[in-house]
């Protein structure tokens, strides 16, 4: 017994007076207790009349599960709850009169413990409590048809290293904690054949849980609601050019904004052609961009939603982010800003295809030529539509190149719920 107490003792020492061994032992504790509890969380009984909605990292509430939260909790054979790591988006909901909850409250993880069903926008990881979610059934509605690798098949994410780690002891471990970013059964959906072709890998799902059901936020694009009064009306009155840039490695990579634009010159050719230069940065977005300039406004601090910016944008300006395949179901010109094309690739993301053949508009690596295809654009509208209808067919296919939402919950109700009625 003493002896035992002795090398507790010497174990806590070499741990104190090691801080990698410290940090990488409370990693392991830490992983161990999830793996336990995402395990336990299997025997919690489930409700099928119980669906937890969540988004956005947990941090906001909009995009697809927006939509699907709002229609499904008027449906009074279920019980709908958001789940949040946000108190501003549990304090709003509750104004409006639905039940939300901050992921680690006590009612939280008890809706997530009980729930049958969850949908969500990312990861259970970010958009929830993972280790509660073991015995749930997952419909992730993803929040993007784009270009880069992510998840499974980013060689940079936890999962890809696991299970493609050449040490066997280590991978067998490994997918222990990989699998509490899963639930026990789990779907994806998907926007075409082509998409769907990579999303196995990417997600770790089998095919046959690859829903083809497209992306119900786009569904704002081809009806006017309430929402539309959310955008000002001097947006909607002017001709727009929308900047919306990705991250790079999560700002890591990131230059300053103002050495990415001679925000000078683009003020004078927005002024000369009559249009008003919208700038929509990524949260990772450096550098300040300057107010003196009437044509050029940064509005990425204001709550309007993107996809209705989109919907109000006459030209895209973007690079890699995906919003430019939900843009071309506008038919409207889109430019690509590539300017570190090489070293994103390299230190961010990978791509499922060669850039040039997916990016159906004029690509730019410098601010001279900017300004030049701009100028082209605005000029003519019509400019590479043949291409920008051939990438769309790509990523979208024509069944998903309409509203979608009722065809969503139909499938919810029928296929995952099992709803008698419905």
């Amino acid at each position: 017994m003493i002896e035992t107490v002795q090398l507790i003792l010497l174990f806590l020492i070499l741990l104190s007076v090691n801080r990698p061994l410290l940090k990488k032992s409370r990693l392991i504790c830490k992983r161990t207790i999830v793996v336990m509890i995402h395990f336990l969380s299997k025997f919690v009984p489930k409700s099928r009349k119980l669906v937890v909605f969540g988004g956005e990292n947990g941090q906001g509430f909009r995009g697809n599960t927006k939509y699907l939260f709002l229609e499904m909790s008027k449906n009074p054979d279920i019980k709908c709850v958001w789940i949040s790591k946000n108190n501003k988006v549990t304090s709003y909901l509750l104004r409006q009169g639905f039940q939300a909850y901050i992921h680690h409250s006590l009612k939280g993880i008890y809706y997530q413990l009980r729930a049958k069903l969850v949908i969500h926008s990312h990861s259970i990881n970010d958009d929830f409590s993972k280790p509660f979610l073991g015995g749930a059934i997952s419909y992730n509605t993803w929040h993007g048809v784009g270009l880069k690798k992510v998840w499974g098949a980013n060689k940079n994410t936890f999962s890809y290293k696991v299970l493609h780690d050449p040490n066997p002891v280590n991978r067998f471990f490994g997918k222990f904690v990989v699998k509490t970013n899963l639930a026990k059964t789990n779907y994806i959906v998907s926007t075409s054949e082509t998409v769907s072709s990579y999303y196995p890998e990417t997600f770790l799902v089998p095919k046959e849980n690859v829903l083809e059901l497209g992306q119900v936020r786009n569904d704002v694009f081809f009806n006017k609601t309430e929402e539309d009064e959310e955008i000002p009306d001097w947006i909607k009155k002017e001709k727009v050019i929308l900047y919306m840039p990705t991250h790079r490695n999560f700002g890591k990579l990131e230059k300053d904004i103002n050495l990415v634009f001679d925000f000078q010159r683009l003020n004078g050719l927005c002024g000369e052609k009559g249009y008003t230069f919208l700038i929509k940065r990524h949260m990772y977005s450096t550098g300040q961009v300057p107010s003196i300039y009437e044509r050029i406004v940064d509005i990425s601090e204001m709550p309007y939603d993107p996809q209705l910016l989109l919907k109000y944008t006459d030209i895209l300006l973007t690079d890699y982010s995906s919003c430019y395949t939900d843009f071309l179901l506008l038919d409207r010109p889109v430019l690509f800003y590539c300017y570190d094309l090489e070293l994103y690739l390299q230190k961010s993301n990978e791509m499922y295809f060669n850039y040039f053949d997916v990016t159906p508009g004029p690509k730019v690596n410098h601010f001279q030529k900017l300004l030049a295809e701009l100028d082209n654009l605005m000029e003519d509208l019509t400019l590479f539509k043949e291409e920008r209808k051939r990438v769309l067919d790509i990523f979208y296919s024509k069944e998903n190149q309409q509203e979608v939402l009722w065809k969503q919950i139909e499938y919810i109700y029928m296929n995952i719920l099992k709803l008698r009625g419905r």
